[in-house]
């Protein structure tokens, strides 16, 4: 301060606490820093509601800049994906509670339309007066997107972007559901013949190309109303709508099975051909739901395979009765197995010329307990489907080496005892070895056994069962091919094969000397042996006409009721001593 004469005579200072303001500024600052390093987008608005601040995460997401949205209403985001009722019960929420939470679309400035999950809060004063409102947003696009793909995913085929089991029934059951007295339906049941051997032979990318080439040309043949699903594997379904007749069903599927007229070329320039098989079930006729839909579908695709293939074939309630016959069946074969119920039968294989037994076939018969003997073809099917021939091919095999070499042991003349074995039981990587086993346990020479296998077998597997052929031969066992003539064998892969005998199946023999044709095809499976140096065995001999005639032919050997029928062990020994005297 002055004194009177104007000179200074003291200070007086006055000293304000800043402390809490220069806190409050830090926090802010905190706050504005935070707000614009966050990967969510804030938007603040007054009441009316302006747009009066906007961070840089909103500028990201929507494109507008914070200068060129403020004072601007925030309705130049909308999407048009929201209803006036949809914006009214958001406000209405935000007024009543002071908040809303949920997603919204805005369309952004480029125009594009983008998902966000909003988070809107009041913000009031120190009076608890609302002043702005605060919007808090998350882009969710990329979530949306993995949602969707998981979506589809889900009901989709992965490998050909068909609709898969699911998707398909869930279809049917809603056509199902909307149907009237006098709807009609067609359920196609589709397996593609061959696709093992390609996937097998040429590898699991050759498979899948084979598909996705099967199924672009399956969708080519689609018409109104017919939805077609891949439902894994080699199989697809069909499904169409509001038919008229069943001739609407088997036109599609001559129109299915016509794609496999061409060849499906595969990468590298290499083309194969396959083949397909169909089952047809109609609705109201065959089901009445997805499930009895597509189980008689597929009850009429093995009918159609077991047809032939290349063709399809309408569901039956035949069918039904034998599926549930075959189920039964299988339950009764495993306890067979348990209970040891089978036992082998031989039947003695002679030489045409000198008429001494140069061998015996080991043959499968099944005795129920109070029942009669069941042949193997009452059973043997259905022990292939279900894998029970592995076991019951294993317990053969096993059984004829100990009787040949309990045989040999007593003095028996060395013969050679043929075994039948099984397309799964060749399949089976350790077959080499199984038979290696049963023959060491045996004590028995490999010499002294001979494998079966039917035609069809082995042209069915085609070269790769070369390589388990030429192991088994290597061990000293004899191959022989069975029921030769009704495979259709290429002579390309019979020359492959090591194999030292044909057997020329019955249904050729039961003929010979009348005028039928089966005198030209068995002398031609004569012929065609003995140029090849393969001994040749006809099956199912029953009278001198037919004896003479493959004597005449030069036949090596036969079998047939006319020497004997099958017999047990024990028979077989009687029937050598009486012969022998």
């Amino acid at each position: 301060w002055r004194d009177d004469l104007g000179e200074p005579a003291g200070l007086i200072g006055i000293v304000l606490d800043v402390t809490e303001r220069r806190r409050i500024e830090d926090r802010l600052r905190l706050s504005t820093a935070v707000i614009e390093a966050t990967r969510d987008g804030v938007l603040v608005t007054d009441l009316e509601p302006r747009m009066v601040s906007a961070n840089r995460a909103f500028s990201e997401i929507t494109g507008y800049e914070e200068a060129e949205v403020d004072g601007r209403d925030p309705r130049i985001l909308d999407s048009g994906r929201h209803n006036g009722e949809f914006y009214q019960r958001l406000a209405s929420t935000v007024l009543e509670t002071g908040q809303w939470q949920g997603e919204l679309w805005i369309r952004c400035k480029n125009g594009a339309l983008r998902p966000l999950w909003a988070t809107i809060n009041t913000v009031s004063d120190a009076y608890d007066k609302a002043t702005h409102y605060v919007a808090v947003l998350t882009d969710v696009s990329r979530l949306k997107q993995t949602e969707d793909r998981l979506q589809h995913l889900a009901h989709y085929d992965p490998l050909t972007d068909l609709p898969n089991r699911l998707l398909v029934q869930s279809r049917l059951d809603h056509l199902l559901t909307r149907a009237g007295a006098g709807d009609r339906m067609a359920l196609l049941f589709v397996d593609v013949d061959g696709f093992k051997m390609v996937n097998d032979g040429l590898g699991h990318s050759a498979g899948d190309h084979l598909l996705t080439s099967i199924a672009k040309r399956f969708d080519a043949q689609l018409g109104e109303r017919q939805t077609l699903a891949h439902l894994g594997g080699d199989e697809f379904l069909l499904l169409l709508e509001a038919i008229e007749s069943a001739g609407e069903a088997a036109l599609a599927a001559q129109n299915l099975l016509q794609v496999f007229d061409q060849p499906f070329a595969l990468p590298g320039e290499e083309e194969v051909y396959a083949n397909a098989s169909v089952g047809i079930a109609l609705f109201p006729a065959d089901g009445r739901s997805s499930d009895e839909l597509i189980r008689n579908a597929d009850a009429a695709m093995y009918q159609a395979k077991a047809s032939g293939r290349s063709t399809y074939q309408f569901y039956t309630s035949a069918l039904t009765r034998s599926a549930n016959d075959r189920l039964a069946l299988h339950g009764r074969l495993r306890r067979a197995l348990v209970n040891q119920e089978f036992c082998l039968h031989y039947q003695p294989v002679i030489d045409v010329v000198s008429n001494r037994l140069v061998g015996l076939e080991a043959l499968l018969r099944w005795y129920p307990p109070d029942e009669d003997m069941v042949l193997p073809g009452e059973f043997i099917q259905v022990a292939e489907e279900t894998g029970l021939i592995l076991a019951l091919g294993d317990w053969v095999l096993r059984e004829a080496c100990q009787q040949l070499a309990k045989w040999r042991a007593e003095g028996m003349p060395p013969v050679k005892l043929a075994v039948n074995l099984s397309a799964r039981q060749l399949q089976q990587p350790g077959i080499v070895w199984q038979l290696q086993d049963a023959l060491e346990e045996a004590q028995l020479p490999a010499e002294a056994l001979e494998l079966e296998l039917t035609e069809s077998t082995l042209m069915e597997q085609g070269e790769q069962v070369v390589d388990t052929l030429t192991a088994l031969r290597a061990l000293g066992v004899s191959l022989a091919i069975d029921d030769f003539g009704t495979g259709y064998s290429s002579l390309a892969y019979l020359k492959h094969f090591p194999v030292q005998t044909l057997k020329i199946d019955r249904s050729f023999v039961s003929d010979l000397g009348s005028q039928s044709d089966d005198g030209e095809i068995a002398a031609a499976i004569i012929a065609l042996g003995r140029s090849l140096h393969l001994s040749v065995v006809a099956e199912g001999v029953e009278c001198q006409e037919q004896l003479d005639f493959l004597r005449r032919h030069g036949c090596h050997a036969y079998q047939g009721f006319m020497v004997s029928k099958a017999l047990d062990a024990n028979a077989l020994q009687r029937w050598l001593a009486d012969r022998s005297a």
